[in-house]
Parts: structure tokens; C-alpha cells; sequence
């Protein structure tokens, strides 16, 4: 399985590029979202994993690119710190297959990244 991880901040980027790769997942990360965009267009991952709210381009811009512009199916997980009933909705209305809100248990998000790959 090959997952793309968008996430700006370090710390959690590490830990969720350790958990994946325990996993036998080959891992490509961005910090930001235009290296997301990049990675994504250079990869062709199984799952997407994005933040939300990162430099240079959201969570959003990201959705947007894979589902608009590269008429892509690949399975979106979206990451973020809110709970805005708007922002969750807009996300998915891009496009998002899953939203998982911060903080979250690592198995949790593995095996629902596992279960959007298989249902793909």
C-alpha cells in the first residue's frame, strides 16, 4: 500500500510516516501542500492522508487537484483540529472520503485508511 501524508507539522509527519511504514506501507510525506500536489502527481498513491490547514496549499487545494483536475478515485482522508460541522461538510462535498479529527489513536486511523484501500 502506498500512502501519501500531507501534514505540516514535524512531529506528527514522523509518527505517522513510523506507524505506516511498521505497517509495510511505503510512505511518501509533504510538509506542505503544493509538495503534496507534487508527490501525488509523481506517486499515484493508494490513499491520501492530508491536514487540513498547511502552508502554500490546504487540505482542500489538495482535494480539489486529485478530484477535479486529475479525475482521480484514490481514497481522501482528511486530518484536522476542527470540528466545524461547515469545514467537515465542505471537505467532503470535495470530495473527502473520510474526516478524522485531532487528536486521534493511531491504530484508528491506520485501519481506516487500510478500510478505504479496500473498499477503493
Amino acid at each position: 500500500m502506498k500512502v501519501l501524508i500531507a501534514e505540516d507539522e514535524p512531529l506528527l509527519r514522523k509518527l505517522l510516516i513510523d506507524k505506516f511504514s511498521r505497517n509495510d506501507c511505503t510512505v511518501i510525506s509533504a510538509g506542505n501542500g503544493l509538495d503534496a500536489i507534487e508527490s501525488f502527481d509523481n506517486v499515484q498513491p493508494d490513499v491520501v492522508i492530508t491536514d487540513l490547514n498547511m502552508p502554500y496549499a490546504g487540505g482542500q487545494e489538495l482535494i480539489l487537484h486529485i478530484r477535479e483536475f486529475k479525475l482521480s478515485d484514490t481514497p481522501i482522508l482528511v486530518l484536522s483540529g476542527t470540528s466545524n460541522e461547515h469545514t467537515i461538510n465542505d471537505v467532503f462535498r470535495l470530495g473527502a472520503n473520510d474526516f478524522v479529527e485531532k487528536p486521534f489513536r493511531m491504530n484508528e486511523l491506520l485501519l481506516r485508511a487500510q478500510r478505504l484501500i479496500h473498499l477503493n
